[in-house]
């Protein structure tokens, strides 16, 4: 009797360190910023499942995991409890724990769940990375944990009471299970849909700063000039997503950074190339390789110094298909179609000769060569290495290689083609002719 007593009493005072803890975790949840401020506490270091064992974690779950061990000891010790009449039934004190592994489960998914969505619809990257790559992690370990030890109430039933009172009492924490499970389902569920939910967040945002940033149509049809540096719009949109997700990772195992990375960079990529097809931007040569000096500025960000990232990470972020997708479509871009090439008449010759044309169009031609080999070599290293049936590029006709099929691409390879400037007109011009410029030498 005395030690059925006692084992009572241990589990009356873990319950009652419960309801102490749980009321300081509300309290903290009301200002927590989720943040590393001086004032409120430092993002705290919770042991985890992970391979570096530790898990950065907001200052509420720090106290949210401080709910588990007295529910794990109030299970332990009530299974010791004997039929004793001076304390309160086996099965009573098991609904009672019960109920509160219950609301344990529901506080942390409402906890993660909420601060999730505020943080993802604010856009503050580092906050939401750090509940979903966070909190939400060391939650999930430990309630799956206490669900396992909880739902092993029901395999010791107690063979010393069959009364009716007992038969209830039976039930009701079967249903008290069932309502744990559903609970700790919702959480899971959370957790494997999180990162999905994120990619649309991330897509939508960076189709809006398109919307708003990237130059109008005339803007990449222009003949002039040879581009040397990014467009200000491509750093300032990969700054305002991929930048704030960098900074967001940097306390997160690498694990955790390179899966939240390669969603953004994907969702960021891909939303880049679908508003360009849906507002149908038509690209002159120029343009192409203005685009390709844009797109390549996302390979720079993620291989920067101030990435923060090991090269281990650089070469999975870079080897990603979206990569791939946006060289196949610049190399469509810089196939544009010819039309009849000009047939100087022999009269022209004796200026040809004595009037050589520019060196600086040879070297322009030279360059968007350079840029279509190099491309089509990485549209087909991917094609061989995707598809060992398909055709090798090069072996389609050299001046129409852009006919050429594109795994990276897909159906939309001929939507990207169909961004070239046509040109259907044929004009009569002179040669080009340094002697007949109007600039002084």
């Amino acid at each position: 009797m005395l030690e059925d007593f006692s084992q009572y009493l241990l589990v009356s005072t873990a319950n009652s360190y419960w309801d102490f803890v749980v009321c300081r975790s509300l309290g903290t949840a009301l200002k927590d910023k989720c943040l590393r401020d001086g004032n409120q506490g430092s993002r705290c270091l919770m042991p985890s499942s992970q391979p570096d064992g530790r898990v950065m974690t907001s200052v509420t779950t720090e106290f949210f995991m401080q709910l588990f061990p007295p529910l794990l000891s109030s299970l332990s010790n009530s299974r010791t409890l004997g039929s004793s009449s001076i304390v309160p039934s086996r099965l009573s004190l098991q609904r009672q724990t019960a109920s509160l592994v219950l609301a344990t489960a529901q506080l942390s998914t409402v906890w993660v769940m909420s601060k999730a969505f505020q943080f993802l619809s604010s856009w503050s990257l580092n906050r939401f990375l750090l509940i979903t790559q966070g909190d939400l992690k060391v939650l999930r370990e430990s309630v799956d944990v206490t669900l396992l030890q909880t739902k092993s109430l029901m395999v010791t039933p107690d063979h010393d009471h069959q009364s009716s009172s007992h038969n209830h009492n039976q039930l009701l924490l079967r249903q008290q299970l069932g309502a744990l499970d559903r609970a700790v389902s919702e959480l899971q569920t959370f957790s494997s849909l999180v990162l999905k939910t994120f990619s649309s967040g991330c897509k939508r945002m960076s189709g809006e700063i398109f919307e708003q940033t990237m130059p109008s149509a005339v803007h990449w049809r222009l003949r002039t000039g040879f581009p040397s540096n990014p467009s200000e719009y491509a750093s300032l949109a990969a700054q305002s997503v991929i930048g704030q997700v960098l900074e967001g990772v940097a306390p997160l195992s690498d694990d955790a950074r390179i899966q939240a990375l390669s969603v953004t960079v994907t969702a960021f990529m891909e939303a880049w190339m679908e508003h360009i097809l849906k507002n149908r931007i038509k690209f002159s040569v120029q343009g192409a390789l203005q685009l390709k000096q844009d797109f390549d500025s996302i390979r720079d960000l993620i291989k920067s110094d101030r990435s923060g990232l090991p090269d281990e990470l650089h070469q999975r972020l870079l080897s990603l298909r979206v990569f791939q997708q946006v060289d196949s479509a610049v190399l469509c871009l810089l196939q544009q179609p010819q039309v009849k090439p000009y047939l100087q008449p022999r009269a022209w010759e004796p200026f040809t000769r004595c009037c050589p044309s520019k060196s600086s169009r040879n070297s322009f031609n030279a360059a968007v060569g350079s840029s279509i080999t190099n491309l089509r070599s990485m549209e087909g290293d991917d094609m061989t290495q995707s598809n060992p049936s398909v055709t090798d590029i090069s072996s389609f006709t050299p001046g129409e290689p852009y006919l050429a099929p594109s795994v990276a691409l897909g159906a939309s390879q001929q939507e990207w083609l169909d961004l070239r400037i046509h040109s259907s007109t044929r004009r009569w011009k002179l040669p080009g002719l340094q002697c007949l410029s109007k600039s002084e030498p």
